[in-house]
């Protein structure tokens, strides 16, 4: 009885080592890795991105009810330092500008911006993005899409696992389905077969958060034509009837 009882223990031992040790590894399937490193690589190079998503987003309310909300997003991107997007939605009306200096917020449902001169070491779009979102908590459109520092392997580091789901239409465009999960969330996307790996539909699963509250994008009208960095898009220039106000500054903890 003493030596099954050290048998039987050894072997869970065992498996609570194997289990540790699968939670402990990324897996991600290789057709997937490769797949998504291709759509990264594609974006990474081109120099000028405009793009349009059509973005649907879930509202809970505290009895748990989930409620859609949708905006169309228009995006306009030079990299590494220019950026203007226009997010008309059910609730608001907001245009981001970003003009190498100076990084606006304008909502034109009520009528007012704000100003952020970010530090000058915040001189291209990457930086960006994760400046707004650590002194502002405001979470760019796609910023993730537009961000060349979203590379492969940083990406890996938060992933546990990464699946191959097949193909599938978006739009009439045949697709690579990709989907991953994190701690924190699971996402999916799906990425255009053929020369042009455009992402064309990207779907976010907030499963931490109450009632796992989903936001979707569907991308089109992708156009890499040159811009140029004198394009006035950029460049915010106030309404006589706006008014100016302040962001709140997150202090660090």
């Amino acid at each position: 009885m003493q030596k099954m009882v050290t048998a039987i223990s050894v072997y869970m031992m065992g498996v609570l080592y194997l289990t540790l040790s699968l939670a402990q590894t990324q897996l991600i399937e290789v057709k997937a890795e490769n797949t998504l490193e291709k759509m990264l690589n594609y974006l990474k190079d081109k120099s000028s991105l405009n793009f349009q998503a059509n973005i649907a987003e879930d509202l809970v309310f505290s009895n748990g009810q989930k409620i859609q909300i949708g905006a169309i997003a228009n995006v306009k991107v030079r990299r590494p330092d220019k950026l203007n997007i226009d997010y008309q939605g059910d609730r608001n009306h907001v245009r981001f500008y970003f003009d190498g200096k100076t990084f606006t917020m304008e909502g034109l449902t009520n009528k007012v911006y704000a100003n952020f001169l970010p530090p000058s070491d915040v001189d291209n779009i990457n930086r960006l993005v994760n400046q707004i979102g650590e002194k502002l908590n405001i979470t760019l459109p796609l910023g993730e899409i537009i961000s060349t520092d979203n590379d492969l392997e940083s990406i890996k580091q938060r992933s546990t696992s990464g699946i191959y789901v097949g193909e599938s239409l978006v739009n009439g465009i045949i697709c690579h389905h990709l989907a991953f999960t994190q701690d924190n969330l699971d996402w999916q996307i799906w990425i255009e077969k053929g020369e042009q790996p455009l992402p064309r539909k990207l779907v976010i699963t907030y499963k931490q958060a109450p009632s796992s509250p989903q936001y979707s994008a569907i991308l089109s009208n992708w156009n890499f034509d040159p811009i140029s960095a004198q394009d006035p898009v950029f460049s915010f220039q106030p309404s006589t009837d706006a008014d100016k106000i302040d962001f709140l500054i997150v202090e660090p903890e």
